[in-house]
C-alpha cells in the first residue's frame, strides 16, 4: 500500500507537468473559441442573476406591493360617505393600521427605502410610519432634489401604469441618494373622481453594487431597460467610457442572445436577455480586443512559468511525494475512525479518503436541503398526524417540538374546523390557484382576528376547502369559547361582506395536552357536520351542541350519493364501479341485516331520481320495474345477489348516458357556442357557470368543449373579448377603462395584462400604431 501510493504521487506530479504543456499547446490554436465560450457562458449567467436579482428582489415585490394596496379595503375610510359612518377617532384609528400594513409590506426588503400612498382630494400622503401633507414630506422626509415643489406636485397628480423613473435624487436625514421612483395610479382608489397613485423609492445605489459585480472585464458596460426601451440604469467598469446603447432589434422568443458591433472602430460583444415576465432587458458589453489581449498575457505567462515550474519541480517531485503521504495516511485513518462501515483493503488512500469525504458532504447538503425544503410540509404533516391519531404524545420528541413550537405540550387546546361552503362569488375558476387566493384572504383575515386577540394558534390545510387550527389555551373553558365563538363569527361576516366567501366553523371542547388533540379534533368534526341540519347556525360549538351530535347517526358515507351521481353525470364507468364496491363493503360490516335492505332500497331510489334527471338512451325493457325490485329486496336472501342486479342497473344506466352525450353532443357544442357570443362581455360568465345554465359538470363541458373546437373554453372567450376590444379601440374614442369594462372585465389591470399577452403591447399602444 505505501509504494502504490508513493508512487502515484510521483506519477500525479510528472502528469501535473507533462500535461499542462501538451495541452497548452493543443489549445493554443483554439484559445480564442475556447474563451468566446466563457465569455457566453459567463454573461449568460451573469445577465440571468441580475435579471433574477431585479424580478426577485426589486420589480416582484415592488409591483406586488402596489396591487396589495390597489386591493387593499382601508380604502373605503377617505371616501365621502366614510366621513359620516365613521368618526374621528375610528378614521384615525383605520389610517394607523394601513400604515402599520404598509410597513409590514416594506420594512424588510433592503432595496425599498420608502413607500406612500398620495390621495389629491385629501392632500394626503400616507407612508409606513407617518400621515402628512405633501409640502412637509417634500421638506422634511424624502426631498426631491431636481424638482421644485411645483414639479413635485404635478408628479404626485400623474397618471401612471407601472411607471419607473430613473436617476430620482432625494435627500433624507442630510444625506444626498440616488433612487428610482415607481408610481402608479391605484384604479380602486377612486375618491372624489380622482384615483390615487402609489409611490415606492428604490435604493439605486444597492442596484448598482449589483451590476458592478457582475462587470469583471476591463471596459465592460451593463444596461437595464424598462418594458418600454427606457434606460433605467447604465454601469461601466471604466467611468470615463461614455458609449450609447446600440440600437437593438430585441428579440423575446430566444432566452439569450448574442452579437459582435463594431463601435468607434472597436470591436464588441453585445449579450443580452428578454425577461418573459416583465419585459425588461438586460444588456452587456464586452471589447473584444481589450478581453483577447488579457488572454494573452495569461496564456503566455502561464506557458513560461509552466517551464519554470517543470525545471525545478522535477528536482523535488520525489521529496513531496513523500512528505505528502504522511498527511494522507493521517487523513485517511481520523476518517475511518468516524466512519462504521469497512473499506475494502485493495483501495489506495485517495480513493479510500475521496469516498468518505463524498458520503460524508452528500449526506450533509442532502440533509441541509430537506430541512429547508420540507420544513412547512414537515410541520403540517406533523401536525396533520396529530389532529387523525396517527402521532401520539409519546412519539413526540425535542426535534418535533421545536419544529412545532410547541414550548408546553401539556397545555389546554382546542380545535377548530374551517369549512369553505362556497366562495363562487370570490374566485372565477375552480381551480387550484383560485383556491389558494381564497385559503390566502381567509388566513390573513383569521391571523388578524386572533393574534390581535392575544391567541396562538398553529394552522393545518387539510383540503383545498379545509383548514383546522389548533388553538392553545389557559383561561375559564366556558368564557374561553364564548369568546373565540365571537371572534368566528367576526371573522364569517367580514368575509361574506367583502369578498363573498362563505364558511362554516366548528369548535371542539377544550382538551388537556397535545395527545387529545385527536379527540378534540373528532368533536369540532362531528359538531361541523350539524351544518346540515341546522342551516341557521355558522359557528358550531361543540360546549352547545354535543347532544345533537350524540343523537346523530350515519345511514350511509354523506358523500356516496353526491360521488355516484356525478359519476354517472360524468359517464365515468369506473367510478360508478369502484364507489358501488365501497358501498358493499360498507353493507357487509353492517350487524343489522334490516339496516342493509333498508340501503338497498335507498341505492333503487336513487337510481330513479337519478334516471330521470340525466339525459340517457335507456330502453323501456332495461329499466328495473319498482315491483321486481321490491320483491326482489323483500324475498332475497343473498345480499350480493341484489347487490350484482343494482350494479349492473347503475352500469347500464351510465352506458346509455355515453350513448346519449354522443348522439347530442354536437346539439349542446352549438347551443353553447351560441350562448357564449351573447354572453362574453359578462364579468360573471366562467366555465361552472355555463356548466350549470347547461345541466351538466364542468369536468364534461370542459372535455367536450375541447373536443368539439380544439381549444380550451377560457381561451375561446378570452379571443372574443380581445377582438371584441380591438374593434372598440380603433373604432371609438373610449378610454381603456371603459372598453375593459364593456368587455367584462371588472379591473382594468386584468384586460391590460391579458391584451398585452395577446397582442404583444398594450392596449393605448395597439391604438396609437393602428391608427398612425
Amino acid at each position: 500500500m505505501f509504494k502504490k501510493a508513493l508512487w502515484r504521487f510521483v506519477f500525479s506530479y510528472l502528469i501535473i507537468f507533462v500535461v499542462p504543456l501538451l495541452i497548452g499547446i493543443g489549445a493554443y490554436f483554439n484559445v480564442k473559441q475556447i474563451m468566446l465560450l466563457s465569455l457566453y457562458r459567463y454573461n449568460k449567467t451573469a445577465l440571468n442573476q441580475l435579471k433574477d436579482k431585479m424580478e426577485n428582489e426589486v420589480m416582484g415585490p415592488v409591483e406586488s406591493l402596489a396591487d396589495w394596496i390597489n386591493l387593499n379595503p382601508y380604502y373605503f375610510i377617505f371616501l365621502p360617505e366614510a366621513s359620516e359612518a365613521l368618526d374621528s377617532n375610528d378614521r384615525l384609528l383605520n389610517i394607523r393600521n394601513l400604515c402599520r400594513e404598509i410597513s409590514s409590506q416594506t420594512y424588510k426588503n433592503s432595496y425599498i427605502l420608502d413607500a406612500f400612498i398620495y390621495i389629491d382630494s385629501q392632500n394626503l400622503i400616507i407612508g409606513p410610519s407617518y400621515t402628512t401633507t405633501p409640502y412637509n414630506y417634500y421638506t422634511y422626509v424624502y426631498r426631491p432634489l431636481n424638482l421644485n415643489y411645483d414639479k413635485w406636485k404635478e408628479l404626485l397628480n400623474g397618471e401612471y401604469q407601472l411607471k419607473y423613473i430613473p436617476s430620482f435624487k432625494v435627500k433624507a436625514d442630510y444625506k444626498e441618494m440616488q433612487t428610482i421612483l415607481f408610481a402608479n395610479t391605484l384604479s380602486r382608489w377612486n375618491i372624489n373622481g380622482k384615483n390615487a397613485n402609489v409611490f415606492v423609492i428604490i435604493d439605486q445605489s444597492k442596484i448598482i453594487s449589483l451590476m458592478k459585480e457582475i462587470i469583471s472585464y476591463p471596459k465592460g458596460i451593463i444596461w437595464i431597460l424598462d418594458r418600454d426601451n427606457n434606460q433605467i440604469l447604465q454601469v461601466a467598469s471604466n467611468k470615463e467610457d461614455n458609449i450609447s446603447l446600440p440600437r437593438l432589434n430585441f428579440s423575446i422568443y430566444r432566452d439569450f442572445n448574442i452579437k459582435e458591433l463594431k463601435i468607434n472602430n472597436e470591436k464588441w460583444i453585445v449579450y443580452y436577455i428578454v425577461s418573459p415576465t416583465y419585459g425588461w432587458k438586460y444588456i452587456s458589453m464586452v471589447p473584444v480586443n481589450n478581453f483577447f489581449e488579457e488572454i494573452r498575457r495569461i496564456r503566455n505567462f502561464s506557458l513560461l512559468l509552466l517551464g519554470l515550474m517543470s525545471i525545478a519541480g522535477s528536482i523535488l517531485i520525489f521529496f513531496f511525494s513523500l512528505q505528502n503521504y504522511r498527511p494522507l495516511s493521517e487523513i485517511k485513518n481520523l476518517l475511518q475512525s468516524r466512519h462504521t462501515e469497512p473499506t475494502q483493503k485493495n483501495k489506495s488512500e485517495y480513493e479510500v479518503i475521496r469516498e468518505l469525504v463524498q458520503i460524508a458532504l452528500t449526506k450533509e447538503d442532502e440533509l441541509k436541503n430537506q430541512i429547508l425544503r420540507f420544513t412547512p410540509i414537515i410541520k403540517n404533516n406533523l401536525l396533520f398526524q396529530l389532529l387523525t391519531g396517527n402521532l401520539t404524545q409519546k412519539e413526540i420528541g425535542e426535534i418535533e417540538l421545536r419544529t412545532l413550537g410547541l414550548e408546553n405540550p401539556n397545555d389546554n387546546f382546542i380545535v377548530a374546523v374551517l369549512e369553505v361552503d362556497d366562495c363562487s362569488g370570490f374566485i372565477k375558476e375552480e381551480t387550484e390557484q383560485e383556491y389558494a387566493l381564497a385559503t390566502f384572504v381567509i388566513t390573513n383575515v383569521l391571523n388578524e382576528l386572533l393574534v390581535n386577540n392575544g391567541i396562538r394558534y398553529w394552522e393545518i390545510f387539510m383540503s383545498k376547502t379545509k383548514i383546522s387550527l389548533i388553538i392553545e389555551t389557559s383561561s375559564d373553558e366556558r368564557e374561553f369559547i364564548l369568546k373565540l365563538s365571537h371572534i368566528f363569527e367576526t371573522m364569517i361576516d367580514f368575509l361574506e361582506k367583502n369578498f363573498a366567501i362563505y364558511i362554516s366553523v366548528g369548535i371542539s371542547n377544550i382538551q388537556k395536552g397535545i395527545g387529545n388533540i385527536k379527540s378534540a379534533y373528532e368533536q369540532a368534526e362531528k359538531v361541523l357536520n350539524l351544518k346540515f341540519t341546522k342551516p341557521n347556525l355558522k359557528v358550531f360549538s361543540f360546549m352547545q351542541l354535543h347532544k345533537d351530535v350524540i343523537q346523530q347517526g350515519e345511514f350511509l358515507p354523506k358523500d356516496i350519493e353526491n360521488r355516484l351521481t356525478n359519476s354517472i353525470k360524468d359517464a365515468a364507468g369506473e367510478k360508478v364501479e369502484k364507489i358501488l364496491d365501497e358501498v358493499l363493503e360498507y353493507i357487509t360490516n353492517l350487524a343489522s341485516p334490516h339496516l342493509g335492505k333498508m340501503i338497498f332500497v335507498y341505492l333503487y331510489g336513487l337510481y330513479y331520481q337519478i334516471l330521470n334527471s340525466v339525459p340517457n338512451e335507456l330502453n323501456e325493457k332495461l329499466k328495473p320495474q319498482p315491483e321486481e325490485v321490491m320483491k326482489l329486496i323483500l324475498e332475497e336472501k343473498n345480499p350480493k345477489k341484489i347487490f350484482s342486479c343494482i350494479k349492473e342497473d347503475f352500469l347500464n344506466l351510465t352506458r346509455s348516458v355515453i350513448a346519449n352525450r354522443q348522439k347530442g353532443g354536437n346539439d349542446l357544442i352549438g347551443s353553447i357556442l351560441e350562448f357564449i357570443e351573447k354572453e362574453f362581455t359578462n364579468p360573471d360568465i366562467s366555465l361552472s357557470a355555463i356548466a350549470e345554465k347547461f345541466d351538466i359538470t364542468p369536468q364534461y363541458l370542459s372535455a367536450i368543449f375541447k373536443e368539439k373546437t380544439g381549444q380550451n373554453l377560457s381561451d375561446y372567450i378570452l379571443n372574443l373579448r380581445m377582438n371584441r376590444a380591438k374593434e372598440l379601440l380603433l373604432s371609438t374614442n373610449y378610454s381603456v377603462t371603459q372598453i375593459a369594462k364593456l368587455i367584462g372585465y371588472t379591473e382594468v389591470s386584468g384586460f391590460t395584462k391579458a391584451f398585452k399577452k395577446v397582442e404583444g403591447v398594450s392596449p393605448n399602444k395597439f391604438r396609437e400604431i393602428n391608427k398612425a
